[in-house]
């Protein structure tokens, strides 16, 4: 009984508030063939005015753009909407009649207006007469040229109806005055700027014209602008049709003695909607409505224009107590509806006053008795939601912990295994310490593979992690994976195979995280599969699940507890027999596979072996936009890093073998002796550790922090800058960006060495424009050849880039304070090389120095005068500009030159060629 009043109520209100649709009582359809020009926007604006007075009428409006085809289309999509009339201005007569003739004979009601089509196959004709405005053209020409000259046409499309039909009025006209001779036809196309155009490339044949008559205002006007273009002065009487009111329209232009005169031509806007309203209420109409037309010209045109002033503004007042009228209709209905929403809110407020008083007392009891239960389980929810958040908590401070000691633990595993290094290199040692020594290296690897996996959960399990995938195959990848494991395999005896068993093996994945998983599985089949057993890599199809690709990790190993097996996936669980592991493998295989919207599940029995599963999806319908990788790059072999490096860890024996082939080639002597090197550390013994190791090679210099670092780098001026990250108060990156953003020390290369080695982390490191990344713990032959190759590029760079002038005496060694000076220098004169003021005393007055010391200096260092180091950084910038075809006026003031021709000669004096000739060599060769 409830719904049934809910349902009633429902009805009234909908009803009081007038919610119904309303559907109009008829819908018009009109086809323009152009909507671009004044007349056409008269008529459309006419026909709105006139729809303004049936408001239940919907006007449906399609511009052809001056296109037959896209009119025949249009007319097509309009008949397939089932209009109760249409209106047709048809672009050209020819192409038109099909159309409007297969909706004529459809029997929807057919308007023509303007231009008839060629069959006569409408229900009525609303334009003016084209023809007799084209005899009364003809006939006002002969009489204003005193029945003597000659009269050139601009027309519109040679196809349309009102083309034909005016050129045919103007022939027969004009036949009646043997003294007139027409002398020229241009089609304009109904358009200005083509009736523009082609009277401008016709002119001189239209120079012997003494009148043109233009088949509309607009196109007399181009023809009007052209002339006075390219024949000032002229004397050419100019006749358009149309004159229409406001301004830019024929009654302007006569007014203005722009045109002779303009031929009136009605829109028929107005008319059109009533003829269309006539038809479609079975009214009498006429079915061919001949607008009338007169000339207007200098005797009638201020008489035009007052009327239609005066019929535009009374237009307007129309138009406002429209708007007025209905506005207050609109009110009107307002009050109305809100007056019957009252009524029928007072009918539903008694109504639901007595259902709400019959059921008040029914739920009372019921609503106590519900209270009491929500508030005992909202104590309960609240219980629970508290022992999740410590639980949560708990994971999380966990993971916290071994992750910030993890982090801390890559410095001094740095400084464990790079000396490590140092000594394994050294083939004088005892074959008992070279052991030690490798062991000692093997269970550091062993730390630092753990540290890295710590740092690979937290990534994966707690930062939101997004993979990077791309498109690439599968077997592929995993026949490099087994090929990286194939030494250790044949070392152990272990039957190592990949199977493909699998139809589509090209799927998106990201590479790294891939390699992580497979590298985890692999490294536990071996740990747990004695010799002569077997490990089997298999990509297959489930039969169950099409779309998805399966990756198989199958040994024949000891096998897992039935017991252990629903909590492998847990992060740091450990089984029976497992001990030696960290528990992080699995986990850490478990997250890598649900970003990749797969699945992984291990099957096991003691004694048996044990099958690792990871189910993949095929395609990319799974994956959002920022889980896909796009690289601006090409891409190159995949290098495998991570699994050559760690497979060490898995055998103790293969250090030893790979200490005894290992070779390391001696550095070539650079004369790095004459470089020096900034080292920025908060590390005591890792900044120590480094000073000693480039001291060898490098002057060095070192600071505790970023602060510190800064200042020593505008002090001391280093050829590079070596700079941890996390270090107090600032970090590393915040440093790079201060030297780069800094003219003295923006071109120094800046080496950023930190334990912090996740992607993001490396991206940020080199958005700050450091000039490389190296993560922790590193290699230190590495670190120097990076070192070496920076300085040496960036030397290359100097040589290519710096001023001719400042090449010819190349120092071979500068002091600090000279190469301060240097550097201050070419500063100022790169910061101000557009400004021809630039000479020696603004120099002085940013340097600080007096004029003599500024000659003794510039000379002393680099033998030339500082009007030439000025004028040869001037010219090396220009020489760029003009190889980036910047134009030459514009290249002489951007380098200071004070102008062209200055520039031009002391370009010439100092290349041998002008700038407009080593622009032309450029253009030959390129």
């Amino acid at each position: 009984m409830r719904k049934s009043w809910i349902i009633i109520c429902l009805v009234a209100l909908m009803q009081a508030c007038g919610l119904g649709d309303h559907k109009p009582a008829y819908r018009i359809a009109f086809s323009q063939c152009v909507g671009s020009d004044a007349w056409r926007q008269t008529m459309l604006e006419e026909m709105k005015r006139e729809l303004s007075f049936y408001p239940d009428v919907e006007f449906i409006y399609r511009d052809a753009d001056n296109s037959s085809e896209l009119q025949i289309r249009q007319l097509h999509e309009l008949q397939h909407m089932h209009p109760d009339l249409i209106i047709v201005s048809p672009n050209e007569a020819e192409p038109l009649t099909p159309v409007v003739d297969d909706i004529f004979r459809s029997g929807t009601p057919v308007i023509v207006t303007d231009r008839k089509t060629a069959s006569g196959q409408y229900h009525a004709y609303v334009g003016a007469d084209n023809y007799k405005i084209g005899y009364m053209a003809g006939q006002y020409l002969a009489e204003q040229l005193g029945r003597r000259g000659t009269i050139s046409e601009v027309t519109g499309l040679p196809g349309s109806s009102a083309t034909i039909e005016r050129q045919r009025g103007l022939h027969d006209a004009l036949s009646t005055y043997p003294g007139i001779r027409l002398l020229l036809q241009v089609n304009g196309q109904w358009l200005i700027d083509i009736a523009r155009s082609q009277v401008a490339r016709q002119a001189a044949q239209l120079s012997a014209a003494d009148a043109i008559f233009a088949y509309n205002d607009q196109m007399a006007l181009g023809t009007y602008q052209a002339l006075q273009e390219a024949l000032p002065g002229n004397r050419i009487k100019i006749v358009g049709v149309d004159a229409l009111p406001g301004e830019n329209n024929g009654l302007h232009f006569v007014a203005e003695n722009v045109l002779d005169a303009s031929m009136l031509y009605p829109t028929g806007g107005k008319e059109c909607i009533q003829t269309a309203m006539a038809i479609l209420k079975d009214q009498p109409y006429q079915r061919e409505n001949i607008l009338g037309t007169l000339v207007v010209d200098s005797t009638n045109v201020q008489l035009m224009r007052l009327q239609t002033d005066k019929i535009i503004s009374q237009q307007r007042d129309i138009d406002k107590q429209q708007q007025l009228f209905a506005e207050q209709q609109k009110i009107f209905s307002n009050q109305r509806r809100v007056l019957n929403i009252l009524v029928v809110s007072l009918v539903l407020v008694v109504v639901f006053a007595g259902i709400s008083f019959y059921s008040l007392k029914a739920n009372w009891d019921k609503n106590k008795q519900l209270e009491h239960q929500n508030h005992e389980i909202l104590e309960q929810q609240r219980r629970i939601l508290e022992m999740t958040q410590e639980v949560e908590q708990a994971a999380e401070a966990k993971i916290n912990f071994f992750t910030n000691i993890s982090h801390e633990f890559k410095t001094p595993l740095s400084l464990i295994l790079v000396p490590l290094e140092e000594l394994l290199k050294n083939g004088k040692l005892p074959e008992g310490t070279h052991r030690s020594l490798a062991l000692i290296k093997r269970n550091a690897l062993i730390l630092q593979h753990l540290v890295s996996q710590l740092i690979d959960l937290r990534r994966v399990g707690y930062e939101g992690l997004h993979i990077k995938a791309k498109r690439q195959s599968l077997l592929l990848f995993c026949s490099n994976v087994v090929q990286c494991f194939r030494p250790l395999a044949q070392q152990r005896a272990v039957n190592l195979r990949l199977e493909n068993e699998a139809s589509e093996t090209t799927l998106w994945f990201d590479e790294d995280l891939m390699e992580k998983l497979l590298y985890n599985l692999l490294s536990n089949a071996f740990k747990f599969t004695p010799e002569g057993g077997d490990i089997v890599l298999r990509l297959t199809e489930p039969s169950s699940d099409r779309g998805w690709v399966e990756i198989q990790v199958v040994d024949t190993g000891v096998g897992i507890a039935e017991a252990d097996l629903p909590h492998l996936f847990e992060p740091f669980y450990q089984g029976e027999n497992h001990a030696q592991g960290s528990g992080i493998g699995l986990a850490l295989c478990k997250e890598i596979a649900s970003l990749h919207h797969g699945r992984i599940a291990l099957y096991s029995e003691r004694g048996c072996g044990t099958t690792v599963s990871i189910s993949l999806p095929v395609g990319s319908d799974h994956l959002s936009e920022e889980e896909k990788f796009v690289s601006a790059f090409p891409e190159t072999g995949r290098d495998f890093h991570r699994v050559g490096t760690e497979l060490p860890m898995l055998d103790p024996k293969s250090d030893v073998r790979a200490m005894e082939r290992e070779q390391v080639g001696e550095m070539e002597e650079y004369a790095m002796n004459t470089h020096s090197v900034l080292i920025v550390e908060d590390h005591a013994e890792m900044r120590q550790f480094l000073a000693d190791k480039f001291a060898e090679r490098f002057t060095v210099f070192t600071a505790p922090d970023a602060k510190e670092g800064f200042r020593e780098a505008v002090e001391q001026l280093p050829d590079l800058i070596l700079s941890d990250v996390l270090m107090p108060k600032e970090l590393g990156t915040e440093l790079v960006r201060k030297l780069k953003a800094d003219v003295r020390t923006a071109a120094i290369p800046v080496v950023l060495l930190t334990a912090r080695g996740t992607d993001e982390q490396i991206r940020t490191g080199l958005e700050s424009m450091a000039d490389a990344y190296l993560t922790k713990p590193f290699n230190m032959d590495y670190l120097l050849v990076v070192a070496q190759n920076l300085i040496a590029n960036r030397k290359i760079l100097q040589r290519h880039f710096s001023s001719e002038v400042a090449e010819l005496r190349p120092p071979g060694y500068i002091a600090t304070a000279d190469k301060r000076f240097l550097s201050e220098l070419s500063g100022v004169v790169e910061e101000n090389i557009a400004n021809s003021e630039l000479n020696v005393d603004y120099l002085c007055e940013r340097l600080a120095v007096s004029r003599i010391q500024l000659y003794r200096k510039v000379k002393s260092l680099l033998d030339c005068s500082i009007n030439d180091y000025i004028s040869g950084h001037r010219l090396k910038r220009a020489k760029l500009l003009l190889q980036q075809d910047v134009p030459i006026n514009s290249v002489a003031y951007q380098t200071g030159f004070s102008s062209p021709a200055y520039f031009s000669t002391a370009f010439k004096n100092k290349y041998g060629v002008s700038p407009s000739a080593f622009k032309k060599n450029l253009a030959d060769v390129v």
